[in-house]
């Protein structure tokens, strides 16, 4: 059929009948809008009508009505997807082109025009075409009411091309335990809906044009009362601003763009809808807008969050001792009492003192900030508060306040009186700064202490540590640890770039004890000590190791004479471990017992990534001669390829993880291991299928899966390595380059191997800080592995100082001594503060 103009009419009855059905629904939908005024429920229903007059005249090639269509439902969705209420001028604007709109389909229908225009609130009268029927008289009757859709929460609808092809995206969702629902069209989803409110809507960005009729189904059946709208994830197959822009009208909770890490949608989903799972934070929200306060609600509830709302101050007031809410967020006006008062009023009562609370205020004047800081406000946002920030607050404030609870009510604190940490505290701090190789352990005895003790007798020795204490802050940092450890002996952590600092450190204690007396009961005691230091770096280092080397310094440095500072030195090489190589060679010409394997996790930390509850497995191999050694798998790899077992130790790392998986699964935990494997391993023939069968076997995804390899020889093996990547990747499994830095080869053959992360050289990030150009190089590096899609790791960060560098230089993740030591179950609280 060709297209016509408005002046022409259409014979073929069917089309006819079609606009006229058109033209009808166009004007049934418009009449509340101009009878009653405003409401959102009814423009869904006219953007709902809008999209069907566009498909129809689609369909009949007619390309001024579907323009007119679109340009209308274009317009109306700038209200709608907003939550705005158009002026008189818009509703003037609005009501222009729907009647354009219904004189165009009444005149191609054969149909007298249907005027439609309602101007100023006056009630709309549409007259009805000139054909044998009546307008009114022809509407069909209201359907009756359906049952309420029944409640899904863990269901997820797939629309859209994009989504529904994403490699292992359908499969990481089941393995999450959620119901997965793909759906080839619109009407199909709009079907589901009829019966079921899913808990999030995972869209193709093309199929945001649908999104109008989507929740005008969601919103038949609850004209009374606000419920939340299921979350809403955009996939764009470019990314561009114009998706970007679509998404962030529709109110979406994330976009996502090709090639997108099923890991993070699970992430941003877990985020959003497992709240049920947890204690929900109970939030009061003092507002006098109700339908705002509503709005907020939903917000907030769809966060896992418990909100109660209260409509004045006074109401708030009374919520207090019932609620018991973890945070309160007071609107400015309210209806009985300024939002400043009603704060001191919180503010007031005793239990409420470290209650947080925000202020929502319209005034963005400093002043009246900080007269909010001023009554007992945490915060202050500014109106309109967007739902991101209004959460993002709320969750800050929350976990600040948990963290403060959490510090204050734990024991073996800071003694307020000498400044000494407990004996306690310094072994949770070493246990933590293991393996930092700027980290030491000075051992501070007093010389002479039996002579002084039989001089200051036992009511002494509390002035002694007050003494030490006072003196030790004010040679030592804030991030520096000193504790009481006994009768005069001291512990103190310190943290330096050097080893020479350290000395300097410990110099600069020694000689300020000899230079002061201490005065106790009108007498003068000079004092000195012997100062024993031991490095937290090493291998084989635990606190029970470290304590014993430091005080053997000391011991050694009170038998030269006292006075002094001595290293711990390990001088005999009897003392050293064998070679632990040499044991495992022997060890691999059998086969590997499982007894003889230890597996570890290391947590990889976000620094400017968005992922949590990622780990790398340490695999390390026990000597059977020398049951102290054992071997890490980066230097097992030689000794197992020469006695063919290499393949087999990766298939056994791979089986180990995927049943590590399986049991986290079952405890609600959804992880990503990174397991290291060799090149030759990869190019085994049957790898791809067998990690397929072994996924279906133990009901797994590939997404929780992360591949390391080591740069080199993945580019020597070229076009194979290429081709059983792109394999791998079709399972959902992720690729880490290993050493990236290290061979400059790797750098220019990135965008080819297309890996998901890299990970740096372990020598760049030892020497980070040491020169200027370690800097610039590892800044190209990040900017390189970015251009080619990649998340930057790094790798043996060994303290904070370290990692603030990495930040600085847009490296994504760390891992290391820094954050964590191995742990033999991945259990790490990824939420805690870094800094």
């Amino acid at each position: 059929m060709t297209g016509t103009t408005p002046n022409q009419g259409i014979s073929d009855s069917t089309a006819r009948e079609a606009l006229r059905e058109r033209c009808l629904s166009l004007v049934r939908r418009w009449q509340p809008l101009a009878r009653s005024g405003w409401d959102h429920r009814s423009a869904r229903l006219l953007g709902e009508e809008l999209d069907q007059i566009a498909s129809t005249s689609e369909a009949l090639n007619l390309p001024g009505v579907n323009n007119s269509a679109l340009e209308l439902a274009a317009y109306l969705c700038s209200f709608i997807d907003d939550k705005l209420v158009p002026n008189e001028n818009a509703l003037e604007q609005l009501a222009g082109m729907v009647n354009a709109l219904g004189s165009a389909l009444s005149e191609l229908s054969g149909s007298a025009t249907a005027d439609v225009r309602s101007l100023h609130g006056d009630a709309a009268q549409a007259e009805a075409p000139a054909d044998t029927f009546i307008a009114e008289e022809s509407v069909d009757p209201e359907p009756l009411v359906a049952d309420a859709p029944a409640l899904a929460p863990r269901a997820t609808c797939l629309l859209g091309d994009t989504v529904r092809s994403a490699p292992g995206l359908g499969a990481a969702l089941r393995e999450r335990g959620y119901q997965v629902h793909e759906f080839e069209d619109v009407e199909g989803l709009l079907d589901y809906l009829r019966v079921a409110r899913p808990g999030a809507l995972l869209l193709d960005a093309r199929a945001l044009s649908h999104l109008g009729r989507i929740r005008a189904r969601l919103d038949e059946g609850h004209e009374a009362e606000l419920h939340a709208q299921p979350t809403l994830l955009v996939f764009s197959p470019k990314g561009d601003l114009g998706d970007r822009l679509l998404a962030m009208r529709a109110g979406a909770a994330g976009l996502f763009s090709l090639p997108f890490d099923s890991l993070r949608v699970l992430a941003c989903l877990d985020g959003l809808l497992v709240h049920a799972t947890q204690t929900p934070w109970r939030v009061l929200l003092a507002e006098v807008d109700p339908v705002a306060a509503s709005e907020r609600a939903r917000w907030l509830a769809e966060r896992g969050m418990t909100v109660r709302l209260a409509s004045n101050g006074q109401a708030a007031l009374a919520a207090l001792p019932d609620f018991r809410p973890d945070v309160l967020v007071v609107d400015q006006e309210l209806s009985d009492v300024h939002g400043l008062e009603l704060i001191q009023l919180v503010r007031d009562q005793p239990d409420q003192a470290a209650l947080p609370i925000i202020l929502m205020s319209s005034n963005g004047d400093i002043g009246q900030r900080f007269d909010a800081i001023a009554a007992g406000s945490d915060e202050v946002l500014l109106k309109p508060v967007k739902a991101r920030h209004l959460a993002h607050a709320l969750l800050s404030r929350l976990n600040r306040a948990r963290r403060v609870r959490e510090l204050i009510g734990s024991a073996g604190g800071r003694d307020p009186r000498t400044s000494l940490y407990s004996r306690t505290v310094l072994i949770e701090k070493l246990s933590a700064a293991i393996g930092d190789r700027s980290a030491a352990l000075m051992c501070i005895a007093i010389d002479r202490s039996q002579a002084l003790r039989e001089g200051i007798g036992i009511s002494g020795l509390a002035g002694l540590d007050a003494h030490m204490g006072q003196l030790l802050r004010g040679q030592l940092d804030v991030t520096d640890v000193a504790a009481h450890y006994q009768d005069f002996h001291y512990f103190v952590l310190v943290h330096r770039r050097s080893r020479n600092e350290v000395t300097m450190v410990a110099e600069d204690i020694r000689s300020q004890l000899a230079e002061q007396p201490w005065m106790f009961n009108g007498k003068d005691y000079p004092l000195t000590a012997s100062i024993g230091m031991a490095l937290l770096g090493g291998e084989q280092a635990t606190v029970d190791a470290i304590v014993t080397n430091a005080e053997a310094a000391q011991i050694a440095a009170a038998h030269m004479g006292g006075n002094r500072v001595l290293w711990y030195e390990a001088r005999e090489a009897a003392l050293l471990p064998s070679d632990p190589l040499l044991a495992v060679r022997a060890v691999m010409g059998r086969p590997l017992k499982a007894e003889q394997a230890t597996y570890d996790y290391l947590p990889i930390v976000p620094l400017t990534g968005k992922l949590s509850g990622q780990f790398d497995l340490r695999f390390r191999v026990l000597s059977t001669q020398n049951p102290g050694s054992s071997i890490s798998y980066e230097d097992l790899v030689p000794a197992a390829s020469e006695t063919n077992q290499l393949a087999e130790i990766d298939r056994m790392l791979l089986k180990h993880t995927l049943e590590m998986r399986g049991q986290q699964l079952k405890k609600g935990r959804q992880l990503r291991v990174f397991v290291p494997q060799s090149v030759d391993s990869l190019l085994t023939a049957d790898l791809c299928w067998w990690l397929d069968r072994e996924l279906k076997t133990h009901h797994l995804s590939g997404t929780g899966l992360t591949l390391g390899l080591p740069c080199s020889p993945l580019i020597d093996a070229g076009e194979r390595a290429r081709e059983r990547l792109a394999e791998l990747r079709k399972l959902g499994i992720r690729i880490c380059l290993s050493d990236f830095g290290r061979d400059w080869a790797a750098v220019h053959a990135l965008k080819h191997l297309q890996a998901d992360f890299v990970r740096l050289d372990p020598t760049l990030v030892h020497e980070l800080g040491s020169a200027r150009s370690i800097a610039d190089t590892v800044l190209a590096l990040v900017r390189k592995a970015h251009a080619a899609g990649a998340a930057v790791i790094a790798p043996e960060t060994d303290n904070i100082n370290r990692a603030h560098l990495l930040l600085r230089l847009g490296v994504d993740y760390a891992v290391g001594p820094a954050f964590s030591q191995p742990l033999p179950q991945p259990d790490f609280d990824f939420s805690r503060p870094l800094w």
